[in-house]
């Protein structure tokens, strides 16, 4: 899986990827870096605990070093978070298949925000940066999501995501079942 990295830029001594992060001073949004796998960690614990039927990877199920090893690649890449006081409180990603007839196509993916950063934009200053970045790489940005995350859906209508589909059954924890919205967002290009 190629993931491409983000062109970031120093502002004011923060690190930002575009001028939308200007739009709230309190929270930081910055590329996660592998000096970042520890809090990377802590909050995809937090989102597989509280939310594990929206998260959640092969690599994760076996978790151990196979985890770490899935962290790590997946820092080497275009993993956002957004920082409010030095914590982590979002996550958001962004790739690309190397595939060379899905290269038009981007991929959002693991997008949490903690409970204490919800309400605040934070969750739509991540899809901002990651469809910032997109736009100069892919086509369309392509994503799924549960039917019910209700406030997510609105997010990513807000932000120019269209449902086109639904994957019913997506996701089995247990004898339930989850169906996922399929999104796209095009780009006019």
């Amino acid at each position: 899986m190629r993931i491409p990295s983000f062109a970031v830029r120093k502002e004011k001594g923060a690190i930002m990827t575009s001028p939308a992060a200007d739009a709230r001073a309190d929270v930081e949004i910055r590329r996660l870096t592998v000096d970042d796998l520890d809090l990377l960690r802590e909050i995809r614990a937090e989102a597989l605990q509280t939310h594990p039927e929206s998260f959640g990877s092969p690599e994760e199920d076996e978790g151990g070093d196979t985890m770490v090893a899935a962290y790590r690649h997946w820092l080497s890449g275009a993993i956002l978070g957004a920082f409010e006081c030095g914590s982590l409180i979002g996550v958001g990603g962004f790739y690309v298949l190397p595939d060379r007839r899905s290269r038009h196509r981007g991929h959002i993916f693991t997008v949490y925000v903690k409970e204490n950063g919800r309400g605040k934009g934070v969750g739509d200053r991540l899809i901002k940066e990651l469809l910032a970045h997109a736009e100069a790489c892919v086509e369309q940005v392509h994503l799924a999501v549960l039917l019910t995350a209700t406030a997510a859906i609105k997010t990513y209508k807000r932000n120019g995501f269209e449902i086109y589909g639904t994957d019913p059954r997506a996701i089995r924890i247990g004898d339930t079942t989850y169906d996922k919205y399929l999104m796209v967002r095009k780009f006019s290009h």
